[in-house]
């Protein structure tokens, strides 16, 4: 089955006419792409979907990207803050 599904991929990628011939030059206008995507705004509003305790359905949450890296922050600050306590003796 996932050799079939490959096989028709690559027919699929023989047959596109976008790909450039050998005859064809390249067009000069064309922007370059970075190696490195440029790096996300931090007011830019982020949609995620996340489970709901004792539901299978899933909750779209959205927060700017500034919001959830501060959660995130918040969440690893209080797991090493828990981890680092040391149990009572008795």
């Amino acid at each position: 089955m996932i050799s079939a599904l490959f096989a028709v991929a690559l027919l699929a990628a023989a047959a596109d006419p976008a790909a450039p011939t050998a005859g064809a030059a390249p067009a000069a206008s064309a922007p370059a792409k970075s190696a490195t995507p440029a790096k996300a705004d931090k007011n830019e509003l982020v949609c995620k979907r996340e489970a709901v305790l004792g539901s299978r359905m899933k909750q779209r949450t959205c927060r700017t990207q500034a919001d959830w890296d501060l959660m995130k922050q918040e969440a690893r600050d209080e797991v090493e803050k828990n981890q680092s306590v040391k149990p009572l003796s008795f």
